[in-house]
């Protein structure tokens, strides 16, 4: 198996949050993976993969690409194993809950953290990448690291619903972590690798949560070191 990851100046830093949600389902499926960096401007170049994002798997001659139908795939392929969703109730939820997700968090914490990003990308990929994003904001990359303590706080008030599950449990997804811990962790790996930023309070259910998730399969989620 080989995993295509996204990376910038340090290439052994990927920090695609979508790459760590499958980095972590191979980890939780017991899968060997190797992994293969690519800058952003390299995606589009990975032959038989037909794909202009990552994370884009390749298994047997085959390529999955989005991390929701690598989730899937791991799944089927592999029923003997932990399963990532709990039966088709479970893989509903999960689905509900990426989407959510992405509109509650994702949304407010791009634009906080895009000007970070910049700072780490490739230089081959400054040009694409300010032009595609400064597109998507509707404003340049200074205008929205010059906004982001505004981008932080309403990020932060879109968490309490989530650390409002953890305190009755340790995961999303009940006594042990699947799929939407994944989706979560993504999250927390893609600041950690890109921004100096603390997202979390200490006494935040979620912090207790990720110091958890940093902990799986021989602390795999570590290998992205905080920038400080």
């Amino acid at each position: 198996m080989k995993l295509y990851e996204l990376v910038g100046k340090d290439k052994t830093q990927g920090f695609s949050p979508y790459v760590w949600r499958s980095r972590m389902a191979l980890a939780h499926k017991g899968c060997t993976v190797e992994m293969v960096p690519l800058i952003f401007t390299e995606i589009a170049d990975v032959e038989g993969a037909n794909a202009k994002t990552v994370p884009i798997l390749e298994h047997n001659g085959t390529f999955i690409t989005d991390s929701w139908n690598i989730a899937c795939y791991l799944d089927e392929q592999f029923p003997d194993r932990p399963p990532l969703f709990n039966g088709a109730q479970g893989k509903a939820q999960a689905n509900l809950f990426n989407n959510i997700f992405f509109y509650n968090l994702v949304v407010p914490l791009f634009p906080a953290l895009v000007g970070d990003i910049f700072n780490v990308i490739d230089d081959r990929d400054r040009d694409y990448f300010r032009t595609s994003r400064e597109a998507r904001l509707g404003k340049s990359l200074e205008e929205a690291a010059a906004q982001q303590e505004d981008y932080l706080a309403q990020f932060r008030k879109q968490l309490w619903p989530y650390n409002q599950t953890l305190k009755a449990q340790d995961y999303f997804d009940g006594a042990s972590p699947a799929y939407s811990d994944y989706i979560m962790y993504g999250l927390f790996q893609w600041a950690k690798g890109v921004s100096p930023c603390q997202l979390l309070n200490t006494d935040d259910p979620l912090h207790d949560w990720r110091a958890r998730m940093d902990d799986l399969y021989d602390g795999l989620g570590k290998v992205i070191k905080p920038r400080v």
